[in-house]
């Protein structure tokens, strides 16, 4: 399959450009920092994203963060048509994409602080692999950072099985569209996932196997169509993926899943066996916690190899980062009972901050009024910093660099600015189909036709009467046990305000 064909597959069975979390700029320089590096800030930065489709992820970004520039290519021509489409109904400015070939891109196409490409590496054949990680490079300032995303190695290896299945059953039906040979695909799985149950001792021993069928039928096809029957899908070992970032001016230097990244939220036998494996090499630990783990999936971090010295693999993160970051609550985090009563009541009251976000200087204004000398404060904030640190390697907590100031409804001096209400619109609209809806973090969200009807009051200051007095209108319903019950109007409210105030849609007149 060469380009063209690639091209016109994406064409035929629509891939949805959704947001990625990870790629938020926000999320980047975080990481970037949070390694030693000193990336461009995240609300003035020129971004670039390889494979862009209909421009969702950027456009996501782009009507959150007007003084960024995005950039987006893509070698569809109908997918760039449909996001300029997009974008123009929109009325952005600070976004443009082209349809173009990756493998025509040079210096002159220009610089970037970001280049980001998310679900593209892995089915490219190797002349573009190779092209992307050298636009990574020469694309890239100087204290940029590169996001690739890919499927790896050990734990494809059971995939590759399902995927050589469905690639088998579809090979001597050359004419077949894709969205057919992924249904006839589809169908097969389903016939060997049942034929393997029917025999107990098959069974136990193909756990493994089973669990990828199951998770197969469980996409929808334009994923499964894409993922599993394009001619290339070729997933590599991460010491592979830095060997050719190396070999390309760069630095690989972490996952944004900081688990397959940092062994201190292992067992203390595990992170001594890493320890003596790899020999203090990043590359190496990070390749013996996949085989661990049995990896499937990487979303590698890159930085030219110029800033090499300034990147710390200790794992030991210098108190005046982890004080300057802030954090955000993931997960629920449950606080056990601690012998450290003033601990145990900070750590709470952390966990308790609006919008789920904190800074280590809000546990210490906490501790002030503590009858505590400076010694004990001094303890229990450093506690706090490993408990943070901890928290933020198993995925609980995010953590950022740029804090936004989230705008809190207030009847008659906030409203919703028209260029995110005409998001919401398009998103209802068909135009959906193509994008997903992103908040200023990239982070997908559903969105309804009521929300969209409070949201057009919100164009300018109103009260929450007027609101719940369009909402009366309504007579909403919702389902409870099988009954159709009432819903207050004002409960509602309430709901959406809190919602669209995580959101950040509200501004001040």
């Amino acid at each position: 399959m060469n380009n063209e064909e690639k091209k016109e597959s994406y064409d035929e069975l629509v891939y949805k450009a959704n947001p990625f979390a990870d790629t938020a700029m926000m999320k980047l320089e975080a990481y970037a920092y949070f390694y030693g590096l000193n990336p461009q800030k995240a609300t003035k930065a020129r971004v670039l994203e390889l494979g862009t489709s209909f421009g969702g992820n950027l456009i996501a970004q782009a009507i959150n963060f007007e003084d960024n520039y995005y950039v987006g290519v893509d070698l569809s021509h109908e997918q760039i048509k449909k996001g300029n489409e997009i974008i123009k109904k929109l009325g952005l400015k600070n976004i443009e994409l082209h349809q173009k070939d990756i493998l025509t891109i040079d210096e002159s196409f220009g610089k970037f602080d970001y280049i980001i490409s998310h679900g593209v590496f892995s089915w490219v054949p190797n002349d573009v692999k190779h092209k992307m990680i050298e636009i990574c490079n020469q694309n890239l300032n100087e204290n940029g950072i590169a996001y690739l995303s890919y499927n790896t190695y050990p734990g494809w290896k059971e995939a590759s099985k399902v995927r050589d299945m469905m690639m088998y059953v579809n090979k001597f039906y050359p004419n077949l569209s894709l969205l057919e040979k992924t249904e006839r695909g589809r169908l097969v799985v389903e016939i060997f996932k049942e034929q393997i149950e029917l025999y107990p001792d098959l069974k136990e021993r193909s756990k493994g196997y089973l669990e990828w069928m199951d998770s197969v039928l469980k996409h929808k096809n334009y994923y499964l169509g894409h993922e599993y029957l394009e001619m290339f899908n070729d997933p590599l070992y991460i010491h592979q993926f830095a060997e050719l970032a190396d070999k390309n001016g760069l630095k690989y230097f972490t996952d944004t899943n900081l688990k397959l990244s940092m062994a201190t939220s292992y067992k203390k036998e595990t992170v001594e066996k890493l320890q003596q494996l790899s020999g203090g090499d990043n590359v190496i630990k990070e390749q013996c916690i996949d085989f661990i783990l049995d990896t499937k999936f990487r979303k590698s971090l890159m930085c030219k190899k110029s800033q090499t010295e300034k990147l710390n693999f200790s794992e030991s993160i210098p108190n005046t980062i982890i004080d300057t970051l802030y954090y955000v609550i993931k997960n629920k985090i449950e606080i056990a009972e601690l012998e450290d009563k003033v601990l145990e009541e900070a750590l709470k009251h952390l966990l308790s901050k609006k919008h789920g976000e904190f800074q280590i200087e809000d546990a210490k204004k906490f501790l002030e009024d503590k009858d505590l000398n400076q010694e004990q404060k001094d303890k229990i904030v450093q506690e706090i910093r490993g408990f943070i640190l901890n928290n933020v390697i198993t995925g609980n907590l995010n953590f950022y660099l740029t804090r936004i100031e989230r705008v809190s409804f207030v009847e008659n001096e906030t409203y919703v600015p028209e260029k995110f209400i005409k998001y919401v619109e398009v998103i209802l609209s068909e135009d959906g189909q193509y994008i997903g809806i992103g908040n200023f973090k990239n982070e997908i969200f559903p969105v309804d036709t009521i929300e969209l009807l409070l949201l057009q009051q919100l164009k300018e200051p109103t009260t929450k009467d007027k609101l719940i007095s369009e909402l009366e209108k309504l007579g909403l319903k919702r389902m409870v046990d099988g009954k159709e019950e009432d819903v207050d109007p004002a409960e509602y409210l309430e709901m959406f305000l809190e919602k669209y105030e995580n959101l950040n849609f509200f501004k001040r007149k």
